[in-house]
C-alpha cells in the first residue's frame, strides 16, 4: 500500500493492532527482565498503559490524527503503569504534540512527530540510561526525520528495521543485559508497538480492539472513621466530566465553580481539563464548561440516592459510599497518606497507622496514574503524602502530582519497609516542608531484603540460577542463592548485620508456614541477642519475606 498522507482513522487502526499485538506478546517481553524475580512485568505494564489508550480512541470516527493522537496520549498518561508504561505515555504525548492541528499527516510530519516523542521521554527521565526504551525512541526519531520516503508505509518500515537494529545492540550498552543474554524489555515492548502500526498500514487493516480481560486488578481500601455521618447533604449531584479546551483561565474558572458548589477539583493536562465538583445545579457547570471546549465522559451521580439506598446495600460497600457523601459536609483535614502494598496484612499495617488509602499493589501489580490520581481525590486534606514503596510505581506517582491541584508529596520510598518507616516517623505537629525532610531522610536509614524464587535459568554477578532456586535480594541486587528459604533469609539478614544494629523486622509471605516461621524467629532471637525482632504476617505474594535491618 501506499499513504503519501495519513489521517485520523489511519492512524486509529496502526496504534489499535499495534495494542492487540503487544497484548499477545506480554509474556515474552516479560521474559526479557534482567533479573530472574517473579516481578518481570515490563510487557504488562507496557500492554496495559497502551490498552487504556486505544480504549480512548476506540469509538472516535474523527478524520483529525491530531484530535486521535492527543486522545490516545491522554489515555496513555492516565493508564501508565510502572516506570516503562510512564516512559511510553510521553513518547505517545510527543507523538501527538507533533501532530497538532493536523488533519492528515505526511512521511515528514509524521516521522517529526515520532522524534518528538523521543525528546518528550528523555525530559521524563531525571537521569536517562542508553540501552533502554530511550536509546530506542531516539535512534527511531532520528532515523525517521532522516528518511526519504514519501510514503508512510515505507517510513515506518524504516523505523521498525531501525528500532530493531538498535535493540539488537542494547545488550553492548548495558552489562546486566549482556550478562543476562537479553534484549531490553521496554525496548523490546516499543518495537513491536511500532510493528503493530507498520502491519496495520502496510495492510490496510480496519483494526479493533482485542476485548481479552485487561482491567486492573488493583483495589482500595479506605480507612478512616464513618460515624455522624448526615443525612442532609448540602450539595446532592457529584458532576465529573472532561473538556478539550486550550488557553483557559483556571484560577477564573475555579472562582466561578466555587459559587456552584464544594469539593471542587479542575485539573489541566495540555488541552485538556477535568472537572469534579458537588452542586446542586449540574446544568450551570456544564454551561459554563460547554463555553470552554468540547465535552466528553460526563458523569453525574445524584448523591443523595445513593444515600437513601445505603440500607440495601452490604456495610462494606456502605462505607465506601458514605465516606464520598461525608467528603462534601467536612472541612479537610491537615494531612492525608496514600500507601501502595501488596498483601492483607502489608495493608492493614499501613491502615493501623492510619494511611487513608491503601493501594493494592506492588510488584507485578502497578497502579496506574489514573489510580493515584483517583486516590488523592479521595482524601479531604490540604497535604498529602503519597508512598510508592516501589521503584516501578515512583515516576507514575510523580506524573500523578502534576495531574493533581492538591498539595501532593512523594516521598520516594522503594521498599514496604521504607513506607513503614516513613508513616511511623511523622509528625502532625510540624509543618509539611520538614515532615517531607524527616521521612525523606528516614528512608535513607532502612535497608531491605527480600526472599523470592527465581522464574528463569540466568546468571548474574557470576551465580548460576537455576529456575526455583530461592533468591535472597538487598535491595535489588541478588545477594544469596539456595534452596530452602529459611536459611537464605539468615544469611541474607546475617549479611545486613552491623554494629549499629538495632531493629529487624521480617514480614512473612502467604506460601509461609506459621509455625515453620516461629520456628526460625526464636532461632534469630538467639543469634542477636541485643538486637529487637519483629515479625509480621504480611501474607504477600511471590515473596517469602520483606526484612529491613535498622
Amino acid at each position: 500500500m501506499e499513504y503519501l498522507k495519513i489521517n485520523g482513522q489511519h492512524f486509529r487502526n496502526m496504534v489499535i493492532n499495534a495494542s492487540n499485538r503487544l497484548e499477545y506478546e506480554k509474556e515474552y517481553v516479560n521474559s526479557l527482565n534482567v533479573f530472574p524475580v517473579p516481578d518481570g512485568d515490563t510487557g504488562t505494564n507496557m500492554s496495559m498503559t497502551f490498552k487504556a489508550a486505544v480504549l480512548e480512541i476506540e469509538s472516535m470516527s474523527t478524520e483529525s490524527i491530531a484530535e486521535i493522537s492527543q486522545k490516545l496520549a491522554r489515555g496513555a498518561l492516565m493508564g501508565a503503569r510502572g516506570n516503562s508504561g510512564v516512559i511510553l505515555s510521553q513518547i505517545f504525548r510527543g507523538i501527538g504534540k507533533g501532530l497538532e492541528g493536523k488533519v492528515e499527516a505526511t512521511s515528514d510530519e509524521f516521522a517529526k512527530s515520532i522524534l518528538e516523542g523521543a525528546k518528550f521521554a528523555y525530559k521524563a527521565v531525571m537521569r536517562p540510561t542508553e540501552g533502554t526504551i530511550l536509546t530506542i525512541i531516539k535512534a527511531a526519531g532520528e532515523s525517521a526525520v532522516k528518511s526519504r520516503a514519501a510514503n508512510v508505509v515505507t517510513l515506518m518500515q524504516e523505523v521498525c528495521k531501525r528500532s530493531e537494529s538498535m535493540l539488537n545492540k542494547t545488550p553492548d550498552m548495558l552489562p546486566a543485559l549482556k550478562q543476562a543474554k537479553v534484549v531490553d524489555a521496554g525496548g523490546m515492548g516499543l518495537l513491536i508497538l511500532f510493528k503493530g502500526m507498520y502491519e496495520a498500514l502496510s495492510n490496510n487493516m480496519e483494526a479493533t480492539i482485542n476485548k481479552l480481560d485487561n482491567k486492573s486488578t488493583k483495589t482500595e481500601t479506605t480507612s478512616s472513621s464513618i460515624s455522624d455521618i448526615p443525612i442532609d447533604i448540602k450539595f446532592g449531584y457529584c458532576t465529573e466530566l472532561l473538556v478539550i479546551a486550550k488557553n483557559v483561565d483556571i484560577n477564573k474558572l475555579k472562582k466561578y465553580l466555587e459559587k456552584q458548589g464544594d469539593s471542587m477539583v479542575v485539573v489541566s493536562q495540555d488541552e485538556f481539563l477535568k472537572i469534579h465538583i458537588h452542586t446542586n445545579d449540574p446544568g450551570l457547570v456544564l454551561s459554563k464548561a460547554v463555553t470552554l471546549g468540547e465535552l466528553f465522559k460526563v458523569k453525574i451521580e445524584n448523591m443523595r440516592e445513593q444515600h437513601r439506598n445505603l440500607l440495601g446495600i452490604a456495610d462494606e460497600e456502605t462505607e465506601k459510599i458514605e465516606e464520598t457523601v461525608k467528603e462534601s459536609t467536612i472541612e479537610p483535614k491537615k494531612y492525608g497518606f496514600i500507601s501502595v502494598a501488596l498483601g492483607e496484612g502489608i495493608k492493614n499495617i499501613f491502615e493501623d497507622l492510619g494511611v487513608d488509602v491503601v493501594i493494592e499493589g506492588g510488584q507485578t501489580m502497578n497502579p496506574s496514574i489514573q489510580d493515584i490520581v483517583d486516590s488523592v481525590n479521595k482524601i479531604n486534606a490540604e497535604n498529602i503524602f503519597i508512598l510508592p514503596n516501589n521503584k516501578n510505581i515512583l515516576m507514575a506517582a510523580l506524573q500523578a502530582v502534576e495531574l493533581s491541584d492538591k498539595n501532593v508529596i512523594v516521598i520516594p520510598s522503594k521498599t514496604i519497609p521504607q513506607g513503614i518507616t516513613a508513616v511511623t516517623m511523622f509528625n502532625a505537629e510540624v509543618s509539611v516542608d520538614e515532615n517531607e525532610n524527616i521521612l525523606k531522610e528516614a528512608i535513607k536509614n532502612v535497608a531491605t531484603a527480600s526472599v523470592t524464587f527465581a522464574v528463569k535459568d540466568t546468571e548474574s554477578d557470576g551465580n548460576i540460577i537455576k529456575e526455583g532456586n530461592i533468591l535472597g535480594l538487598v535491595e535489588q541486587d541478588i545477594k544469596e542463592v539456595g534452596t530452602d528459604i529459611y536459611k537464605v533469609c539468615d544469611d541474607i539478614i546475617g549479611s545486613m548485620i552491623t554494629k549499629d544494629s538495632e531493629l529487624i523486622t521480617i514480614f512473612y509471605g502467604e506460601d509461609c508456614i506459621s509455625s515453620k516461621v516461629e520456628e526460625f524467629i526464636s532461632t534469630l532471637v538467639s543469634k542477636y541477642p541485643d538486637i529487637d525482632i519483629q515479625c509480621y504476617n504480611g501474607k504477600q505474594p511471590l515473596y517469602y519475606f520483606i526484612a529491613s535491618v535498622e
